[in-house]
């Protein structure tokens, strides 16, 4: 498993360039769809995680909420639930006492790809969730949980539990665990550069300059 410590590091980072490192690796892309960003906006945000994946399965039918009870009662520390709907159900997936629960088990943040409400509630307990759209809707009638701790699939990218989720004001992505270690290692060096780069900028030198000393821009 993933060390705490490690998913801490990751405020020192952000998605683009572990992005820009994956590609570099050449590890397939993990980024999710543009359109699940952070709700509401926050330029500063960050959160990292160890995956937390649950399915939801569309249904016109009304399907009590237990097993969603079930797994907010489940969710271990420093998890990033990752809500995943088969179909667009336009409902929310995501709320308040939801991220109430959340936070109060050890959780870092949530993402969905579909809606989210309760923004005042989410607000006020400063806990970051990232999703496709606000909605008002209950889940109720529209959808319903129906497994969590599983593999899940967003966008095409699949999402196993303790698989590495990071989320920023760019986006959200996901890094498979397998590949943790190499992306870390490389995350560490790309960092330093891509610092010094900044800095040579501001002191006016060329752009050109310093990529070929730091290959990074």
């Amino acid at each position: 498993m993933i060390p705490s410590d490690r998913l801490r590091s990751f405020n020192s980072f952000f998605t683009p360039l572990v992005s820009d490192v994956m590609d570099r690796l050449g590890i397939r892309s993990h980024t999710l769809p543009r359109e699940i960003q952070a709700i509401p906006f926050d330029p500063s945000l960050k959160a990292a995680g160890r995956a937390f994946p649950c399915r939801v399965v569309p249904t016109e039918e009304y399907v009590e909420i237990d097993t969603l009870l079930e797994m907010v009662d489940s969710i271990p520390q420093d998890a990033f639930v990752v809500v995943a709907a088969d179909a667009d159900i336009d409902a929310a997936l995501w709320g308040g006492l939801m991220s109430t629960r959340a936070k109060a088990r050890g959780a870092v943040a949530a993402v969905v790809n579909g809606g989210i409400r309760d923004f005042e509630q989410i607000a006020t307990l400063e806990f970051p969730v990232f999703g496709a759209y606000r909605c008002i809707k209950d889940i109720r009638r529209r959808g319903y949980m129906a497994e969590y701790n599983t593999t899940v699939t967003i966008g095409g990218i699949p999402i196993r539990p303790n698989d590495v989720v990071f989320g920023d004001a760019n986006g959200v992505l996901t890094i498979p665990q397998e590949h943790f270690e190499t992306v870390y290692a490389e995350l560490l060096k790309s960092i330093e550069g891509e610092q010094k780069t900044a800095v040579g900028l501001q002191e006016g030198r060329a752009a050109r300059e310093l990529f070929s000393q730091f290959e990074t821009f």
